[in-house]
């Protein structure tokens, strides 16, 4: 199931239109528009959907509108928190209202029920028979995951700021879990992006002592986190991560803040590249933020996505909404951050307002 347009309001910001998704998106813009706050946002949203609310950093107060598409048709859903109450659910499969809820009742498939005040439907009528778009969308939450690139760490799992911890698997525990095919691909990816691995090796000691390490040609002595450039280290993280998202029965979301930040221009653009062919091919919806102009570059217009902002509210630009704007940039023989950089948008904004 694939999220195609995400609505949020909070108490200080809002996504003034919903923001159109498609199977892969990069998130672009000037520092300070939104593209942080987007994908966070989007990141508490699946947060309360788990029931890990203690761990949303905004102050528990938002509205947000989710639609979805899969083989069986659409689903809309719409929440509103206050103070960690629910005061409005609604879900709404295929045209068909099948959840309501306000502040005085919740009607679930026209049955009057009464879920609690700091719950969600969602969260206490889960039914694979009964109520199969219920579980559509728990299973989605469930399987998402988030986390910012240039914060990923050396010094472990525990200590990672991931938005999401849908998927807890320590570093060790999901190299573990790949078949080899899938390790050999790490193995490939890697030496395509300048790193000379030959084997990835997991050491085992005790119950406490577990390492991944990396064996490079012609040196002696494995690598190992604390080892390695964070660069590096990063890098090879999310090729195993999104080979491990891909061999889950429910590949789900990943949502990547500042995707590459600070990789050279060789790396920056391979690896950029190879995630989003990667994610489209094995059906795992893409979500990354960037103002790398190298990433950027590699990335079709089609699936960028790009935020302004104007005090709190934060509009988008895509290709749904825009078509003409991007296609006639086709013509231009630009490069892809001249669309961005230049005032071609800008101009083609004010001539198509007058």
């Amino acid at each position: 199931m694939r999220l195609t347009q995400f609505t949020y309001r909070g108490d200080d910001w809002r996504l003034a239109l919903p923001i159109n998704l498609q199977e892969v998106n990069l998130l672009v813009g000037k520092n300070a528009v939104g593209k942080s706050k987007t994908v966070r946002a989007l990141g508490n949203v699946l947060l309360y959907l788990m029931q890990l609310s203690e761990r949303i950093s905004t102050s528990d107060i938002f509205r947000c509108k989710l639609l979805f598409e899969d083989k069986d048709g659409f689903i809309s859903y719409e929440f509103q928190l206050k103070k960690s109450n629910v005061v409005y659910e609604s879900l709404i499969a295929n045209g068909e209202t099948r959840l309501y809820r306000n502040e005085s009742e919740t009607l679930l498939c026209g049955e009057l029920i009464n879920p609690p005040s700091n719950k969600l439907t969602l969260h206490v009528r889960r039914d694979v028979l009964q109520y199969p778009f219920i579980e559509k969308i728990m299973l989605w939450a469930e399987h998402a995951c988030g986390l910012c690139f240039n914060e990923i760490e050396i010094g472990g799992d525990n200590d990672m700021p991931f938005y999401i911890l849908g998927q807890r698997q320590t570093f060790f525990e999901m190299v573990k879990s790949l078949p080899e095919e899938s390790i050999q691909q790490v193995v490939n990816q890697a030496h395509s992006l300048g790193y000379p691995i030959q084997q990835i090796e997991l050491f085992e000691h005790g119950s406490n002592l577990k390492m991944v390490l990396f064996h490079e040609e012609n040196v002696m002595s494995p690598l190992f986190g604390s080892l390695m450039s964070k660069g590096m280290y990063r890098a090879l993280y999310l090729l195993i991560y999104a080979q491990y998202m891909s061999v889950r029965e429910y590949p789900s979301l990943l949502l990547i803040d500042d995707l590459c930040e600070g990789l050279d221009y060789e790396r920056s653009t391979k690896l950029g590249k190879y995630l989003f062919d990667f994610c489209a091919k094995h059906d795992i919806q893409l979500i990354a933020t960037s103002n790398d102009t190298f990433l950027m570059d590699v990335v079709d217009l089609k699936y960028w996505n790009i935020l302004q902002r104007e005090g709190s509210e934060v509009t988008s630009i895509d290709i749904i909404k825009n078509p003409e704007l991007f296609n006639d940039f086709a013509f231009t023989g630009l490069s892809n951050f001249d669309f961005f950089s230049s005032d071609y948008i800008a101009r083609k904004m004010k001539g198509h307002n007058e």
